[in-house]
C-alpha cells in the first residue's frame, strides 16, 4: 500500500479487499494467456470453463480491461501455476500445461468492496463523486512485487450501471482533492457496479 504521501504520489497497487473477504474461489487462466495477471487485479469472465489437473473443470478468467463490464467477476488475492505452486504473477504467453496456465484466487462476492488509487488523469474525484459509477484501467503490475498497477480512471465518472465500479467512499487517511483538479490519487472504497455473479447482472461480452 502507498506511503504517507499517497494522495500526491500515483503509487497503484490494485484492488484489494476493504474488510472482510466475504468469498474467493479458484479460476483458471488460459494457457498462453494474452494479459499478464497480477494480485490485485480486476478479472472478468470469459464464458468458458477449462478442465484443470488440480481442480477439475473451472470458469476461466482474463483482465477486466479486455471485456465488457457486465463480465467482471472480482480481484485476484493470490495466484498459482499449473501444479498449484504460488508465484508472483502470471506472465502473458506462460504454456503452463497446454490447456492452462494456473489459477487465480478471485474475491468474487458481488458486495465485497475494495480499496484502490484513483489515477488522477485530467481530473480527481470529490466528496460528492460518492455514488458515481468510474472504469478501471490499467493492465499492467509490477513484476518485483507481483501487484497489479490498475486504478480507478477518475475522468471517466458517470451515472450509468453498465461502468465497472461503485465509488462507495474513501480511506479515512486521505484528504480529497478540490472537485474536478487533476493529480489527485486518493485512496478510494467501491464495489463491482456490475458484477458477473451479482443478482439482476446482464453478464454481457461473453
Amino acid at each position: 500500500m502507498p506511503g504517507p504521501d499517497h494522495v500526491s504520489t500515483d503509487a497503484a497497487f490494485g484492488f484489494i479487499p476493504w474488510g472482510p473477504v466475504l468469498r474467493a474461489q479458484l479460476y483458471s487462466i488460459v494457457t498462453s494467456n494474452a494479459v499478464a495477471v497480477y494480485r490485485g487485479m480486476l478479472m472478468e469472465a470469459v464464458g468458458t470453463a477449462y478442465l484443470t489437473p488440480k481442480s477439475g473443470y473451472l470458469q476461466g478468467a482474463i483482465s477486466e480491461e479486455t471485456g465488457a463490464d457486465g463480465s467482471i467477476i472480482g480481484a485476484v488475492l493470490a495466484i498459482f501455476d499449473h501444479n498449484m505452486n504460488s508465484v508472483k504473477y502470471l506472465a502473458a504467453s506462460t504454456t503452463g500445461n497446454g490447456t492452462i496456465a494456473g489459477y487465480a484466487l478471485i474475491a468474487d462476492d458481488p458486495n465485497q468492496l475494495y480499496l484502490c488509487q484513483e489515477d488522477g488523469d485530467t481530473s480527481s474525484v470529490a466528496a460528492a463523486d460518492v455514488g458515481n459509477t468510474f472504469e478501471a484501467i490499467g493492465t499492467t503490475g509490477s513484476t518485483t512485487t507481483g501487484l497489479s498497477l490498475m486504478e480507478l480512471d477518475s475522468s471517466s465518472k458517470a451515472t450509468t450501471s453498465t461502468l465497472a465500479l461503485k465509488l462507495m467512499g474513501f480511506h479515512p487517511d486521505d484528504t480529497i482533492v478540490a472537485a474536478a483538479a487533476a493529480g489527485g490519487h486518493t485512496r478510494c472504497i467501491v464495489k463491482i457496479n456490475s458484477a458477473y455473479l451479482g443478482a439482476g447482472a446482464a453478464n454481457t461480452g461473453l
